[in-house]
């Protein structure tokens, strides 16, 4: 009886855990906590509204400055993808991802959601980020 030609197998255990390390997901840092003595600075449109963060203070002005609320800037609390600063009156949500102004088509580094006296507003914030202009 002749016996049949077999291959090793470690061949194959080799390449499929070499695939599987392909496979799985990069490891990303996340950006570090925005200190206070940095300057941080947010707008969105309809209603037009700005919003900075500079030297432990919130300056938030809504529907076209109409709305102004000031508060102290609590610690930013760490997100899945970006920063948090909760107040009575303001709830300031940052998310690192691409965003582009309605109105410029302009690019920026965060896409950032403001809370203002239950009021929901979306825009743009942090570095500009011109190759991304539309």
């Amino acid at each position: 009886m002749k016996h049949p030609i077999t291959m090793p197998r470690w061949p194959a255990w080799l390449l499929l855990g070499l695939a599987a390390a392909c496979a799985y997901p990069a490891v990303t840092e996340t950006a570090p906590a925005r200190s206070m003595e940095e300057s941080y600075a947010a707008h969105g449109q309809e209603p037009g509204w700005s919003l900075s963060i500079a030297s432990g203070w919130i300056d938030y002005r809504g529907n076209y400055g109409e709305k102004h609320i000031v508060v102290r800037a609590p610690e930013a609390r760490t997100t899945f993808n970006g920063h948090r600063f909760e107040t009575k009156r303001l709830i300031v949500d940052i998310s690192h991802g691409r965003c582009n102004d309605g109105m410029s088509g302009k690019g920026f580094a965060d896409q950032v959601l403001v809370i203002a006296d239950g009021e929901k507003y979306r825009g743009c914030g942090g570095m500009p980020h011109p190759e991304w202009d539309m």
